[in-house]
């Protein structure tokens, strides 16, 4: 089961907070999590390659290269998708009987409303991983254009190095591990090579963003939209992609997705 609950927030005094909250979002989750099973809690937050669940940074606010400033009235937002049965059975518990408040960075947010609802907001949603299958690789003739907005910074590991680019083959190998990892049914890893011979970027407009690393260091991730065209419009692998593409809005893209980076989702 896949989910995506939105967690509109509003403040009761105006705040100043750090421009990136990935980190405590990712804590904010971890400790609503444990309010009702400890023992999933500390296994989420164990060393783990493929973590089933995302954390999104707060949305809705308008960043300042030192910070961001909230007002009374203002409606931010939070996001945490899950990708198996058990968190996402937590994530809905969250949607019907959502926390009062939830704590970032130190700061009280009162939680104004909870929905897995797509129609309530346009960031949340339920899918089985079933239905995202059958809508695309029972598809006659699957769309040979794809086009990825990236709303939070998004990168990849590739040969030891920070790669801040949206290449086909890095976006749809990573889908494609991660879909094997929880997915009841795997898929080829043969879409790896389809995706970096025959995905071209057809029109891309992405700008760089720093972000705050552990320590002091930063890390250097992009946001903005790409398009991709397939060269090689062969029904089963362009089904295979475009299953992927619709799995990006609950897995994320890229690396560090449990600390806000990598949201994404199909245009």
């Amino acid at each position: 089961m896949l989910t995506s609950l939105v967690l509109v927030l509003g403040v009761e005094k105006p705040v100043t907070l750090p421009p990136y909250l990935g980190r405590a979002s990712h804590a904010a989750f971890l400790r609503m999590i444990a309010e009702t099973d400890a023992g999933l809690a500390e296994r989420l937050h164990a060393p783990d390659e493929r973590r089933p669940f995302t954390c999104s940074d707060l949305f809705g606010v308008k960043r300042q290269r030192d910070g961001i400033n909230i007002l009374p009235g203002a409606e931010v937002f939070l996001r945490y998708t899950g990708l198996t049965a058990e968190v996402s059975h937590h994530l809905r518990r969250l949607a019907e009987r959502p926390p009062a408040t939830v704590e970032l960075d130190g700061v009280p947010f009162t939680v104004r409303r909870a929905t897995l609802d797509p129609t309530v907001h346009p960031w949340a949603g339920q899918s089985a991983y079933q239905e995202l299958a059958t809508r695309h690789l029972l598809q006659p003739s699957p769309d040979h254009r794809i086009e990825l907005e990236f709303l939070s910074p998004t990168a990849f590991r590739s040969g030891g190095l920070n790669v801040p680019l949206p290449l086909p083959g890095l976006v749809y190998s990573g889908l494609m591990e991660k879909w094997n990892a929880f997915a009841p049914v795997a898929i080829p890893v043969e879409v790896r090579r389809y995706a970096e011979e025959c995905l071209a970027i057809s029109r891309c407009n992405i700008s760089t963003r720093p972000i705050p690393g552990k320590g002091e260091g930063l890390q250097i991730g992009f946001v903005g939209r790409c398009r991709y065209t397939a060269t090689n419009r062969d029904r089963y692998w362009l089904g295979m992609v475009q299953l992927l593409t619709d799995f990006a809005f609950y897995a994320g893209v890229g690396y560090q997705t449990t600390v806000g980076m990598g949201q994404a989702r199909r245009r």
